[in-house]
């Protein structure tokens, strides 16, 4: 399992936003447009159709976001977590999650998705990961889990490449009722209408496997937004 480069210096540049921004463009370009590196998951189980098109027409669009830093803020304040700790970010989509990763000290960084360009990026299905048990300090879901039609295999793959005591950051969209309803009326949204929308909800699926919780947010219930939470793992 290839990781990053290491890069601590240069690594630090990418918390300028517009930096980050430029070194993605110009990775983008060269692996997509130049080289054609883009490759596709044939292995579709238990992912969301709906979302899984989704993803692909938008990754051509190439339009990152820097949200994945609400999760990143406190994963950076967490003693247990160092530079050398093994990350795996899953639905990352584009190489920003994990520049903004490196940025913040994560230098042994790995990306997971259906679609992949980057070399920093392996092809696989969050349900049947192909890594081996333990191999990870940390995993990372930004705005991912929506997109499982399983979730609760989802947690067990995730529990399962964790180590023991590793820590796992979780974020996801939160919409009101009435902008269910709204969605309702366009047809399904991604994850459906059952959503988990609140840490609770979360934080259900890995019952009996929640060491600690070291962050959480719950969206305003009148507000678009997000939850938010970062907890360790206890596998005995």
């Amino acid at each position: 399992m290839k990781f990053m480069p290491n890069s601590r210096r240069l690594s630090r540049w990418m918390r300028v936003k517009p930096i980050c921004n430029l070194v993605f463009w110009l990775r983008f370009f060269w692996y997509v447009r130049i080289r054609k590196t883009l490759r596709r998951y044939e292995g579709t189980s238990s992912v969301n159709a709906v979302g899984r098109d989704h993803n692909e027409k938008s990754l051509l669009h190439g339009q990152p976001s820097d949200r994945i830093l609400r999760l990143i803020y406190p994963m950076a304040a967490i003693d247990r977590l160092n530079e050398k700790s093994k990350v795996l970010a899953i639905g990352v989509r584009y190489e920003t999650d994990l520049l903004y990763l490196m940025a913040y000290g994560f230098h042994n960084c790995r990306g997971l998705d259906l679609f992949s360009y980057s070399p920093w990026v392996d092809l696989g299905n969050m349900h049947e990961m192909s890594y081996e048990a333990d191999s990870f300090d940390a995993v990372v879901l930004g705005w991912t889990l929506a997109y499982s039609d399983d979730q609760k295999k989802a947690a067990r793959e995730i529990v399962r490449v964790t180590r023991n005591g590793g820590i796992v950051a979780i974020s996801n969209s939160y919409y009101p009722k009435e902008r269910l309803k709204e969605l309702a009326g366009e047809g399904e949204p991604i994850g459906g209408f059952d959503r988990r929308q609140t840490v609770a909800s979360i934080l259900e699926l890995f019952e009996g496997r929640v060491e600690r919780v070291y962050f959480q947010h719950d969206a305003n219930p009148q507000w678009q937004g997000a939850c938010l939470v970062v907890f360790a793992i206890s596998k005995n």
